[in-house]
């Protein structure tokens, strides 16, 4: 039997801001250069829609980001 990592809430909140910051940086990325996103997400995030989702996505990426700093410091395990 292959080894699994037990899933924890250090590692559900790594992961969380893991894809919170890519999906910031493509939407970033999708207000400037709407030209190569939007085909490369199959038409689904505009420039009109990334700007939207990058104006609001600094709220969940920042408690992720206060959440992993905190569990990181933390002195439980």
């Amino acid at each position: 039997m292959a080894w699994t990592p037990k899933p924890t809430l250090k590692n559900t909140v790594a992961l969380a801001l893991l894809a919170c910051t890519l999906l910031f940086l493509l939407s970033g990325w999708g207000v400037t250069q709407f030209q190569f996103v939007t085909p490369l997400t199959f038409g689904l995030l505009g420039k009109a829609l990334s700007f939207q989702v990058h104006e609001w996505l600094w709220i969940p990426f920042g408690a992720l980001l206060v959440a992993h700093v905190y569990l990181g410091v933390s002195k439980r395990n």
